[in-house]
């Protein structure tokens, strides 16, 4: 074989070397880098093609090539294989949906593409802005988010890109997204059994859509961070594999290592770890730090501790959409407090109060705070008046946003006087969520915790402790202070 034909033969059977010709066709004036986390892309999208992989997730940074990969090459190339696939490409904005659509329609409109894949034509009229139809009435249709899709199904659908990075901190912008993926896009699947999904995009929050989707359990996952941080084994095209060693770049010719160390100074801890390491929840890069806290090992018991209180961050309801209901207790010995247990529950007003009484009754609290805010002054006020020892609850009302409550107390968290078991069936969940703070999905944690330590700095504190006997643990005195809203 003539080695024209030899590799128009590889474009049609393989992505890779077609993407390489698509980039050169738009952008005549670089040279394109073959590297190998392109061909990584390439290859996980193959797998799409060839059915074998129905769901796809690709996290991977900025200006890596993504969108020419997955939004414009692929559906050419699958195009140019099936005329009659309908493909469908979602973008968060419009002005970026209409610029992989005029890149695609630049492809395929080549005398290139044409001599690859000469049974795949547009039909008259079918060379539109945001839609193009062949003559075998596949095509491919691109949306925005909020954009309306009436009328066209699809057998693939790839998102690109649904959120930006500024609304990455909105919760209503992300479920936003998710609504919008879950009503409108996944209902436009010609077949729910074999129709296929792409979702190819940079991480901006742990609560994004690769998150959410990951935690279904249903999509394949090509994890590409900036700089690698243990030893992976990728596969690539032409049956080949990458290891990729620790602290390598993923495209040092482009963005070598020091490249990337400024702009994590640039960028910030938090939003290079999201963006450039895909990871959004970065150790020791966000608001809270594991080495603030001190430690301990072993069992406890009740009357090792001179003091015992509770913090409750109580939610509204039981719904798998509620916050949890989040209750903290804390022993202080040896001029420390100890994190001895955590409930994180999604609760019901009447399982709420239940939970939070037998707490207290299990460890024999001195003090149980009650964030006094939603279900908390319900609660608050019906434990008064039900318990026998109705002056040990106390509510504690929240007067800033939680953010700054937190940077409020960060000194004090410094001091190593908050110490955290060694081991703990709770212990991985709230350490994780602790670190996500304040990009995670939940931190309900995080509240109980603030609210305690808010309480434990205040000068009323000591004068409100029991008194116990640094041995047996009985109490010495009793000082019963007002209730206090």
């Amino acid at each position: 074989m003539r080695r024209p034909d030899a590799i128009r033969a590889l474009r049609r059977k393989h992505l890779f070397p077609f993407v390489w010709r698509a980039f050169e066709q738009l952008h005549p004036a670089q040279r394109f880098l073959p590297s190998w986390h392109v061909n990584a892309i390439c290859h996980a999208l193959e797998k799409v093609a060839s059915g074998e992989t129905r769901r796809l997730i690709i996290t991977v940074p900025p200006r890596h090539g993504k969108s020419i990969c997955a939004a414009v090459a692929l559906p050419a190339w699958m195009l140019g294989r099936h005329p009659a696939l309908k493909v469908m490409v979602a973008s968060y904005g419009n002005d970026l949906a209409v610029k992989h659509a005029r890149d695609f329609r630049s492809v395929i409109a080549s005398s290139w593409y044409a001599s690859l894949f000469p049974h795949t034509r547009l039909e008259v009229g079918g060379n539109r802005l945001d839609e193009q139809i062949t003559q075998a009435q596949g095509g491919r249709k691109a949306v925005s988010l909020g954009g309306a899709v009436t009328g066209f199904g699809a057998d693939l659908i790839i998102v690109d890109d649904l959120m930006k990075a500024a609304d990455a901190s909105s919760a209503a912008e992300r479920q936003r997204v998710r609504d919008y993926y879950e009503q409108t896009l996944l209902s436009r699947l010609n077949n729910k059994v074999d129709g296929r999904i792409i979702v190819i995009q940079q991480r901006l929050h742990e609560d994004d859509l690769p998150g959410y989707l990951m935690q279904t359990g249903q999509f394949e996952h090509l994890n590409l961070p900036a700089i690698a941080r243990e030893h992976e084994v990728i596969p690539l095209a032409f049956s080949k594999v990458k290891h990729r060693q620790p602290g390598t770049a993923l495209c040092p010719e482009r963005e070598p290592l020091e490249t990337l160390e400024q702009l994590r100074i640039e960028m910030g801890a938090h939003v290079f770890s999201a963006q450039y390491q895909q990871d959004p929840t970065p150790p020791g890069g966000n608001r809270v730090r594991l080495e603030w806290f001190g430690s301990y090992s072993g069992p406890v018991r009740r009357e090792e501790f001179q003091w015992i209180v509770q913090s409750w961050d109580t939610a509204l309801t039981a719904e798998p959409t509620s916050d949890f209901s989040v209750g903290t207790t804390w022993g202080f010995r040896d001029k420390r407090w100890h994190l001895l247990d955590v409930s994180r529950e999604r609760l019901d007003f009447p399982d709420l109060k239940r939970r939070v009484a037998a707490m207290a009754h299990r460890w024999n609290a001195d003090h149980v705070l009650i964030e006094y805010a939603g279900s908390g002054i319900s609660l608050l006020q019906q434990l008064r008046q039900e318990e026998n020892r109705p002056w040990r609850y106390h509510g504690a009302k929240p007067r800033l946003d939680k953010a700054t409550r937190l940077e409020a107390q960060t000194a004090r968290l410094e001091t190593g006087h908050y110490l955290l078991p060694t081991e703990a069936p709770w212990l991985p969940e709230f350490r994780r969520e602790l670190m996500a703070f304040p990009m995670g999905k939940y931190d309900d944690q995080v509240d109980s915790l603030v609210q305690f330590v808010e309480w434990s700095a205040s000068p009323r504190t000591t004068g409100s402790l029991i008194e116990r006997h640094p041995v047996t643990g009985r109490p010495l005195r009793i000082n019963r202070p007002q209730r206090r809203a």
